[in-house]
């Protein structure tokens, strides 16, 4: 906890305490102790109230400066505010990287991927899982295509879980990348089927979906390049 001043809109010092203080910086997502700036607050004392704290990164390469937003929690022994961080901003995106194999596969599925991740980042997350379902049915689809070249025309117009149902064969990929579009259509729909799962589910299944996939290439990669070693 970190006792500080802070400073309402007509110049009045507040003493408020910060239960925390961020420990990574959200420009740059390396973990960091930050140094704090400036402090402003808003609302009724000592009962009430938010508070908007100013850090800068102290990371060489960052030295960001970005805004912790705290809200009243409770007071201490001595009546003063305890304030609790409940976000930071500006977010810098997550890229996610792919192997070699899933990027020349299916570079739009990499593309799709890492807008739904940016919308997460800048809280659209109303938007995130759509944006995973639809990543999930590039690279089902590109997969697809990958396999049977001659069915590319009926593989693009058909329904994401007949692609799966049809092209899927190992039987892991077929599990995983199945329950992933369930969780990906709930996103898209008015009410949820699996309420038990949310969006780190859904991640995460694809993420499985990704490795199955990668698999299946790999192994094909050795078996044509790896012949009569007998």
């Amino acid at each position: 906890m970190k006792r500080i001043n802070a400073i309402t809109v007509d110049g009045t010092n507040r003493t408020i305490v910060l239960r925390q203080v961020p420990d990574t910086c959200p420009v740059c997502h390396v973990s960091v102790y930050p140094e704090l700036k400036y402090t402003a607050y808003a609302g009724e004392y000592p009962q009430d109230g938010r508070a908007q704290v100013a850090y800068q990164c102290t990371r060489g390469n960052c030295q960001e400066v970005f805004i912790a937003s705290y809200r009243f929690y409770n007071t201490d022994g001595n009546n003063t505010p305890m304030m609790e961080l409940t976000k930071t901003a500006p977010k810098s995106p997550l890229v996610e990287s792919f192997s070699d194999e899933i990027s020349q596969l299916s570079p739009a599925f990499v593309e799709i991927y890492n807008q739904a991740l940016a919308a997460e980042a800048v809280n659209l997350e109303q938007l995130v899982g759509i944006g995973l379902r639809k990543a999930l049915e590039f690279l089902m689809k590109d997969f697809a295509v990958h396999e049977n070249p001659d069915d590319e025309e009926k593989i693009r117009k058909m329904p994401l879980a007949r692609c799966i149902r049809d092209y899927a064969k190992d039987p892991n990929l077929k599990d995983c990348a199945t329950r992933a579009a369930w969780l990906g259509n709930d996103e898209t729909h008015y009410t949820r089927r699996w309420v038990e799962q949310d969006i780190n589910d859904l991640k995460l299944l694809i993420r499985l979906t990704v490795n199955w996939v990668e698999n299946v290439l790999l192994t094909e990669k050795y078996k044509a390049t790896m012949q009569d070693g007998i």
